[in-house]
Order: C-alpha cells, then sequence, then structure tokens
C-alpha cells in the first residue's frame, strides 16, 4: 500500500478526517489527501516541532497560511487550535502523521500502525 493509500483509506476514508499528510523528519511530503495545501515550509516546520516542542508552544504552528496554536507539545505529539478547527501531529519512528483537524483516534491508530512496523 502506498503513502498516499494510507491518507486516502485510513485516515480520509474514516470520515473523521477532512485533510491529512504523512510527512518526513525533513519534512518531505510522502502522501497527503488532495484537497490539503500543505507547503514545503508548513511541512518542514510541522516535523521540526519534535525537535523543540517548546518552540511550538511559544510560537505555534502553520497550516494553509493560518495561524494555528498550540496546546501541547511532547516527544509524541503536537495538538494545536484556530477557532473550531484543530491538528494533531503524531510522531513515529521515522515521520508524522499530520491532519489539521481534531480527530485523535485515526490518527492515533495509524501512528500505533507505522509504530508497529518500524517507520
Amino acid at each position: 500500500m502506498s503513502w498516499q493509500d494510507l491518507v486516502n483509506n485510513n485516515l480520509i476514508g474514516t470520515g473523521n478526517v477532512s485533510k491529512a499528510a504523512i510527512v518526513g523528519f525533513d519534512g518531505s511530503v510522502w502522501g497527503k489527501s488532495d484537497n490539503f495545501n500543505l507547503d514545503q515550509g508548513e511541512a518542514t516546520q510541522a516535523a521540526k516541532a519534535f525537535v523543540n516542542p517548546d518552540a511550538v508552544l511559544a510560537s505555534g504552528l502553520r497550516f494553509e497560511g493560518q495561524k494555528f496554536f498550540v496546546l501541547r507539545a511532547d516527544d509524541e505529539r503536537v495538538i494545536g487550535k484556530k477557532q473550531g478547527d484543530g491538528f494533531f501531529l503524531y510522531k513515529t519512528a521515522q515521520g508524522g502523521v499530520q491532519p489539521p483537524e481534531m480527530c485523535s483516534k485515526a490518527t492515533g491508530a495509524l501512528a500505533d500502525y507505522f509504530k508497529s512496523i518500524g517507520y
């Protein structure tokens, strides 16, 4: 199964996620939903959030040009919010899963799957 298939089937396909991306620690986008306008700079900053969680707590993160406040950041996940929208970033062994909304269960399940197979 391709990265794109994982985004489409395991995240978007749940009906709980409207936009998502799988990103490497270097910010490379491995797969993303067609409707997610994630630019390279945003993907790179999201990937770096796990390196310095305190910095993103102070500065927030941007997705699709919108600034989100970071509510929680640790070595496993980053959670942010802007009005009625939010995001969860989950770290795996080789990358992260980024849906920009409140959909922790579906995203966490895919992150757990990646960890179980060494990604």
